[in-house]
């Protein structure tokens, strides 16, 4: 897999897609269920998975009810 040659929009809308009738999760867990549908779709590693989930989030593709702020802190705990 060449992360550049990936589609992101068209990554994005596999991903709308396939979440369409859950319900948002929170940040931590949002984060690690798109990370791993990624993987399944693409048959990429989970590094590449979850680099691809980082890009998606950082151009506004994609957002997480819940600040992760609290909900890493209280994974810490």
């Amino acid at each position: 897999m060449i992360p550049e040659e990936i589609d992101l929009a068209e990554l994005r809308s596999r991903l709308a897609q396939r979440f369409a009738s859950l319900k948002p999760a929170g940040y931590v867990e949002g984060k690690g269920e798109l990370r791993d549908a990624v993987r399944e779709l693409l048959r990429c590693s989970d590094l590449e998975a979850e680099q691809l989930v980082d890009t998606l989030e950082a151009r506004g593709l994609i957002r997480y009810d819940g600040d992760p702020e609290n909900e890493v802190d209280r994974l810490e705990r």
